[in-house]
């Protein structure tokens, strides 16, 4: 008895000092975790308004990297991951940044924006348990994505642009169709607070339809371009760099 009391004591200080990380999921298991609690969302519908303009609002369709977009003053522009197919403005078009909070095949996404797959642990952002996948806690500088431990929803996503390191953060979460999406997003360049926005969710996979994103179902007459913040996503908002 004495034995078996003195091994068991044994195994679990083992276990206790074992490195966190040898528990984390390794890629494919990471991948498989993301596919059963988002694989079936294949495309949503979304609203975001602007605390600081709040009579600003931009309508968004996405569809596994097709996308559209119509801002309040009739900017109107539809694209793929960070390019711009097609828009209305003469300049440049603003991105947005809940383009890059469920990317297809986000592991392997992920990695080709610079997340490091050889780092991983689990810990708290804030007060909330999650898995931390590229940097270890307190690195402030790494490309990485923290997910909530218990249903993998992104919680932060930060990586590197020709604008400087870049950092999304997305909170409020509520479901929607079986899917867990968030309600407020957080835009950070450079250790410069750029944007607070709130995200109201219209429908999850029902924007699949070719006719949203086709370059010629869009009228591309000169418009104006939207009020300010299209400005100030269009001036500092970049998609990741892929390497």
């Amino acid at each position: 008895m004495f034995r078996l009391t003195a091994f068991v004591s044994f195994f679990l200080l083992y276990v206790l000092t074992l490195p966190v990380s040898a528990f984390t999921p390794d890629d494919e298991e990471l991948s498989s975790l993301m596919q059963k609690n988002y694989g079936a969302l294949s495309s949503w519908e979304a609203e975001m308004s602007f605390p600081a303009a709040p009579n600003v609002k931009a309508h968004v369709w996405y569809a596994r990297g097709k996308w559209r977009q119509e801002w309040t003053g009739g900017g109107k522009a539809i694209g793929m991951n960070g390019n711009v197919v097609a828009k209305c403005v003469v300049d440049d078009f603003a991105l947005s940044p809940l383009f890059v909070w469920m990317p297809p095949n986000p592991v392997e996404t992920w990695k080709s924006w610079g997340v490091d797959n050889a780092t991983s642990s689990y810990g708290f952002c804030d007060t909330m348990p999650c898995y931390l996948f590229g940097a270890e806690p307190g690195d402030e500088s790494t490309p990485m994505v923290q997910l909530n431990n218990e249903d993998m929803s992104p919680l932060v996503v930060r990586y590197r642009s020709d604008k400087g390191l870049t950092t999304v953060t997305y909170g409020e979460y509520r479901t929607l169709g079986g899917f867990r999406v968030p309600q407020s997003v957080s835009l950070v360049v450079e250790g410069d607070s750029v944007l607070e926005a709130k995200v109201k969710w219209i429908a999850v996979n029902r924007a699949d339809g070719e006719e949203l994103y086709a370059r010629d179902a869009l009228d591309t007459a000169p418009c104006a371009v939207p009020p300010t913040p299209f400005d100030v996503l269009r001036d500092s908002f970049r998609y990741p760099m892929v390497k």
